[in-house]
């Protein structure tokens, strides 16, 4: 039973990544709303293309804050296997 890891994420973790993922999303939302080209079908049209394109790029950046995460949770349990083996 001492092959079992830790698990890598937390409950936690999940909760303040997703967080920072829709405090993301509103602000590339409210930074693309600017360069949506759709001014002359009013401002329903541009938050509509600015959140679309916003999705994308906060899911892209989901996803990256999840894998930064667990990347560096590995490199710290590795760090510490290594050490409790010297010890």
């Amino acid at each position: 039973m001492e092959n079992m890891k830790p698990k890598l994420i937390t409950k936690h973790a999940v909760i303040l990544d997703l967080v920072l993922t829709v405090i993301f999303f509103v602000w590339i939302t409210s930074i693309l709303k600017k360069h949506v080209p759709w001014s002359e079908a009013g401002p329903t049209a541009i938050l509509l293309g600015a959140a679309y394109c916003g999705a994308c790029l906060a899911g892209v950046f989901w996803l990256a804050l999840s894998l930064f995460r667990v990347t560096l949770a590995d490199q710290m349990l590795q760090k510490t296997m290594v050490t409790k083996e010297l010890l």
